[in-house]
């Protein structure tokens, strides 16, 4: 029979030894200690103490986590340490290499510049863009205008003949008037002349005479265009009355054929106006040109420099052609060129779509046209973002701590003549730098220099409109700018420095650092020092050290390219390098590897991660020591070394050790994270690596 509990408890206490009774109490309280001690721990502020444990230290010991595998022994398989944990775990998360993932990662910030609701801080540029794109998207509000914006700006300029029958007005027609009439109301004709800003050889920029637009290039049958556009009179409420819609139908498509095959050779020579207006007198240039321009006060007279190819033919070809075709013709071509550029923007979109065999998405659709009304704004947006004065201070603070540091290596070398150190300092001393973009491109008034937004504010919600508000806009940009001095290279500047890379441009001694490179496992200012230095510093030790190995001997000088290398200096240094090439061509590989393809990259590697790892040194020279990370069991000097490889990890595709078989001029993956930290002077002091092992070779190959 059971007693009841409170007997049961009772009688137990009595049975207690009197130590038994005496540590049941120090033991409760020993237990309020932890746990007060524990609460202590967990509250305490978190700069205090050797573990930092702030938001991005957190972050980043979760990245540290995410690539190696501490089980793997560093001496030994270094690549593994670092890697492990990303080679095993990346098929599962459908990763190949991080530098797809970053490059993923561009691809989506870019569109979402875009596509997210506009924000109180955007600029006026982005503003406008965001805009443009949703009201675009905005199908019921198309819908419900039934074209009338379209119908009213077609009736003020002129009338469609299509339309109107025998109620459209023939002698007024001019086609100058409808180009300059059309321009002017922001309304996109396929012309006979385009014009183009161009740079000439002595680099001051001018007008281009070009021959007629080719228009969409879609070859388009009689028979198809004419079931088309009748079918679009129909949506519009136009009946074909005796066939006269069918008959002025075939006359645009037969007319649209003829000026297809028009051809305006090619001339890059620089004339003058008065030299066009002999060589093409049907054509009044200076009312066409000035009357386009607007008030721009008279830009062009005689003496106004263009380039135009071979035009005399042209102009003949053209006259003749205009002297045979019917007026309602010409100004059907023109609406129908209208028509073909806005077609997005109507009621009717789906009926005249048929033009095409394409069927892009809406988002598609409107993505790309918000993206080519306002060429390179989400570049800039993004750039903007990815690098604020913060990041650019702090970069270049990092280039110049390894400035300092790549000096004492040229100094030290035991390949450079005294006259090759000499060049080669003040080459590090006057080493420029970019991040990002340019000084400008971070100015206010850039947008207004980029793309003519400066002005631009939309006064209509009807896309249809407001792309004729840009298309004013962007006229008004040309012929304000189409002869200024400079000619920037934006689309030149833009796919360069969109890449997820890093250059050193050599001839010009320029450090260039793109946005999209500092980001993710690149760079993140937030994040410790010792990971910055160790993956983007190691970059960048890395590209400096491209402008002093052999690739870089060349510099542009007033006088053209020059060689800054003696000879003595040349034929030392292929000596000093033999044994990188030796080192990478004894890898055992699937086929051979050819070490002097991959010399540069290779010498790069080398010198660059000690260069990163003594600017490091000076970092904390400069701060002070940093703490550890939550979690990671390692020194920041550990760490360093871990990030300059994190960013070469791939995926395993297979069973085999190595399946990286894409032969270009960088080494395999595995070679670069190891080979730099193996014939570093640090990295063995820091993993205490024995001399002998794999990772600490006794003789190690140094080129500074």
């Amino acid at each position: 029979m059971l007693e009841p509990r409170q007997n049961r408890s009772s009688g137990c206490w009595k049975r207690k030894t009197k130590l038994e009774k005496l540590l049941i109490p120090c033991c409760v309280i020993l237990c309020i200690l932890t746990v007060l001690f524990l609460i202590l721990y967990l509250t305490k502020e978190p700069d205090t103490g050797e573990i930092c444990t702030t938001k991005h230290c957190v972050k980043a010991s979760s990245e540290i986590l995410d690539y190696a595998d501490f089980k793997a022994n560093p001496c030994q398989d270094f690549y593994k340490f670092t890697c492990g944990s990303f080679s095993k775990n990346a098929v599962k998360k459908q990763e190949t290499t991080p530098l797809v993932t970053v490059t993923d990662d561009l691809k989506n910030e870019l569109k979402a510049i875009i596509v997210d609701p506009i924000g109180h801080k955007n600029p006026h540029a982005l503003v406008l863009l965001k805009q443009f794109y949703q009201q675009c998207m905005d199908e019921k509000k198309i819908d419900a205008d039934e074209s009338k914006a379209f119908l009213e700006a077609v009736e003020e300029l002129g009338g469609w003949p299509l339309m109107k029958g025998g109620a459209w007005d023939v002698p007024k027609f001019n086609w100058v008037d409808w180009h300059i009439k059309a321009t002017k109301l922001g309304l996109p004709i396929y012309g006979f002349f385009t014009f183009e800003r161009v740079t000439t050889a002595a680099g001051n920029t001018i007008l281009k005479v070009a021959g007629v637009s080719k228009g969409s290039g879609v070859y388009l049958s009689e028979a198809r265009y004419n079931r088309i556009m009748t079918e679009v009179m129909e949506a519009l409420n136009v009946t074909d009355q005796g066939g006269e819609i069918t008959k002025q139908n075939y006359e645009v498509v037969s007319f649209k054929e003829k000026i297809r095959s028009l051809n305006l050779g090619e001339d890059s020579s620089v004339k003058t106006l008065e030299d066009l207006l002999k060589a093409c007198p049907s054509v009044p240039w200076l009312k066409l040109l000035n009357s386009l321009a607007g008030d721009m006060n008279e830009t062009f007279n005689s003496n106004s420099s263009v380039t135009y190819g071979e035009i005399d033919q042209y102009c003949e070809e053209l006259d003749q052609l205009l002297n045979k075709t019917p007026p309602r013709a010409i100004a059907n071509y023109f609406i129908w060129s209208i028509l073909h550029q806005t077609y997005n923007y109507l009621s009717i979109r789906e009926t005249y779509g048929q033009v095409t065999y394409e069927t892009p998405s809406r988002f598609e659709i409107c993505f790309k046209d918000a993206d080519e009304r306002f060429k390179y704004v989400k570049e800039t947006v993004y750039v903007r973002k990815k690098t604020p004065k913060v990041v650019r201070d702090n970069l270049n603070e990092m280039i110049d701590f390894m400035k300092e540091v790549f000096k004492k290596h040229v100094e030290a070398s035991d390949w450079m003549d005294d006259e090759t150190k000499k060049l080669a300092l003040a080459k590090t001393e006057h080493i420029q730098t970019m991040i990002g973009g340019d000084d400008e491109m971070y100015e206010p008034d850039f947008f207004d220099k980029l793309a003519g937004l400066g002005e631009l504010n939309f006064t209509s919600d009807n896309i249809f409109n407001m792309s004729r508000e840009r298309r004013m806009s962007e006229t008004d940009h040309f012929f304000r700018t189409v002869y200024q001095d400079e000619d920037d290279d934006y689309p030149g500047f833009f796919d360069n420095m969109l890449k997820v890379n890093a250059f050193f441009v050599s001839p010009i001694n320029a450090m260039i650092l793109p946005a999209p490179i500092l980001s993710s496992i690149f760079y993140d200012y937030r994040k410790p020092a010792f990971m910055n230095y160790g993956s983007i510093g190691r970059i960048i030790g890395h590209e400096i050290m491209h402008g002093f190995e052999k690739s870089g001997r060349m510099i542009a000088t007033n006088d053209g390219m020059k060689d800054w290398w003696t000879n003595a200096t040349a034929d030392a240094y292929d000596k000093k390098v033999k044994c990188v090439i030796e080192r990478y061509e004894k890898i055992p590989f699937r086929y051979r590897l050819n070490g002097t393809l991959t010399l540069d990259e290779n010498v790069s590697d080398f010198v660059g991660i000690d260069v990163a790892y003594e600017a490091y040194l000076k970092y904390v020279e400069k701060y002070g020591p940093e703490q550890r990370i939550p979690g990671v069991p390692l020194t920041p000097e550990q760490i360093f070394w871990i990030q300059t490889g994190t960013w070469l990890c791939f995926r395993k595709l297979d069973d085999s050790d190595i399946d990286y078989e894409e032969e270009d001029e960088h080494a395999i993956p595995g070679f670069r994270v190891q080979a730099g930290a193996r014939n570093s002077l640090y990295f063995a002091k820091d993993f205490k690596c024995p001399e002998g092992s794999f990772m600490n070779p006794k003789k190690k190959c140094r080129i500074f």
